[in-house]
C-alpha cells in the first residue's frame, strides 16, 4: 500500500471466496469460546479497543449493528481476544470489490485477533468458529479480502481454504 500523488491511499487487495461445505477441522483442542457479539458485548469490546489504540472501533461497531450487520466475539477465560464482523445483504465495500453477494453468500470484514493471541493457533481456531457457525446458519460461502501485503493473514486465509478470486486496486483514503 502506497500513497499516491492526490494524497490518496492505493490499496492493493485480494478478493478471497470460501465455501462454506468444505471446512478444514482444527487438529488441537481448542481454547476460545466464540459467541455471536450482542448489545451487553459492546463495553468489553470498548475497553479491547481502548487498550489496542482505536478509538474509532467502538463507534463503528455501535454503527455496524444498527446497519444489521453480525459478528462474532472471540474469548479466552472470559476476556477478548478478537471480533470478527459480517454482513448478508448490501454493504458499502461489496461494489468497489465486485463482489455480488447470492441469497446463501455472506461477506466477512473486520476480522482482528489481538496480537498477544496470534501465532498460537487461536487466529486459526477463531476462523474455524466463524466458518462453522455460518455454515449453521444456512450459508453456502463466505466472501472477504486481504490486503496483498499482509502476509500472515494471507497464508492464514490460504491454509483455511479460502481461494482468490481477484485482486482490486483502489485509491481511497480508506475503505469505511
Amino acid at each position: 500500500m502506497g500513497k499516491a500523488r492526490d494524497g490518496l491511499r492505493r490499496h492493493e487487495l485480494i478478493v478471497l471466496r470460501k465455501r462454506l461445505d468444505d471446512i478444514a477441522p482444527i487438529t488441537f483442542a481448542g481454547r476460545l469460546e466464540v459467541a455471536d457479539i450482542e448489545p451487553d458485548d459492546l463495553r468489553d469490546l470498548a475497553a479491547f479497543n481502548r487498550r489496542r489504540c482505536d478509538s474509532r472501533a467502538t463507534a463503528r461497531f455501535a454503527a455496524d449493528r444498527a446497519r444489521g450487520y453480525a459478528g462474532f466475539v472471540a474469548r479466552l477465560d472470559g476476556d477478548v481476544a478478537g471480533f470478527y464482523w459480517w454482513a448478508d445483504h448490501d454493504h458499502p465495500h461489496l461494489e468497489p470489490l465486485g463482489i455480488r453477494l447470492g441469497d446463501r453468500d455472506v461477506y466477512g470484514f473486520d476480522f482482528y485477533v489481538a496480537p498477544e493471541h496470534r501465532g498460537d493457533g487461536h487466529a486459526v481456531e477463531f476462523l474455524h468458529g466463524i466458518e462453522t457457525r455460518l455454515r449453521e446458519r444456512g450459508y453456502d460461502r463466505v466472501w472477504g479480502y486481504v490486503r496483498s501485503d499482509n502476509r500472515p493473514a494471507r497464508w492464514l486465509y490460504a491454509m483455511r481454504g479460502y481461494e482468490s478470486v481477484g485482486e482490486v486496486h483502489l485509491r481511497l483514503g480508506r475503505m469505511r
